[in-house]
């Protein structure tokens, strides 16, 4: 399977329960969250770090998903989890 197929399959995929780190934002205090994803909705990621819950705006950041090594703009997921079935990621 080709890294962009497999990088697109992961996108369509579950998000809750992966290993996540914010990499970018424009909000300098998000950057470095890491933890692991307990909710996910089309604008936001809970993140349940070290030291609480967190509360991280997709479109803001960009975030590392660690077990699969992959670096996503949280803008082209900014979709409910249902809608990235269909999505195309055309600008992947």
């Amino acid at each position: 399977m080709a890294e962009k197929d497999r990088v697109v399959e992961f996108l369509r995929g579950e998000f809750m329960g992966k290993m996540v780190r914010v990499v970018e934002s424009s909000n300098k205090d998000l950057i470095g969250i890491e933890g692991r994803i307990v909710n996910s909705t089309r604008d936001m990621f809970e993140i349940e770090a070290e030291n609480g819950v967190k509360m991280v705006q997709k479109k803001i950041c960009k975030f590392l998903f660690l077990t699969e090594n992959i670096q996503v703009d949280g803008a082209i997921i900014n979709y409910r989890p249902e809608d990235r079935l269909n999505c195309k990621f055309k600008d992947w």
